[in-house]
């Protein structure tokens, strides 16, 4: 994580790592593997700057034979760059998108590693009126 916020290549930097799952169950033996759910963003603080970075890399890429399979590829290519790099081909770390899994990391046991604890709303149901009876036709009704 050091090396890609502290790092010039990297377009994005690592603001949350929150470590969950069976790492902090003390009744399991025998781990499977380390589940981390990061949050990223980009370096550059300016949209446009940050988006024209991203396409001077998608550039470079695309020189040195890189494939994109889409568009959302290429604009999201300084958020994979940095993904694939923390990933590091290990079978044994699980990443997540913290943004995305908020609320299943949160409400698991779960221990921040870097960036400032979060908590989550606890959403009540929302009382739901009851079902009334649903009114018929009058018999003389065209349609």
């Amino acid at each position: 994580m050091e090396e890609v916020n502290n790092g010039a290549y990297f377009l994005g930097k690592v603001t949350n790592v929150v470590l969950f799952g069976s790492m902090l169950k003390p009744e399991i033996e025998r781990l499977s593997d380390v589940d981390l759910a990061v949050e990223l963003a980009p370096k550059e603080e300016d949209f446009d700057r940050a988006r024209a970075r991203n396409y001077q890399r998608v550039e470079e890429l695309a020189a040195q034979g890189h494939r994109f399979r889409n568009f959302l590829d290429q604009e999201g290519c300084w958020y994979w760059e940095v993904f694939r790099f923390l990933k590091g081909r290990s079978r044994v770390i699980a990443l997540a998108d913290y943004a995305v899994e908020k609320t299943f990391v949160l409400t698991a046991p779960h221990r921040f590693l870097m960036g400032q604890p979060e908590q989550i709303a606890v959403q009540h149901p929302a009382a739901r009126p009851m079902p009334t009876a649903r009114k018929r036709r009058p018999s003389d009704c065209p349609f």
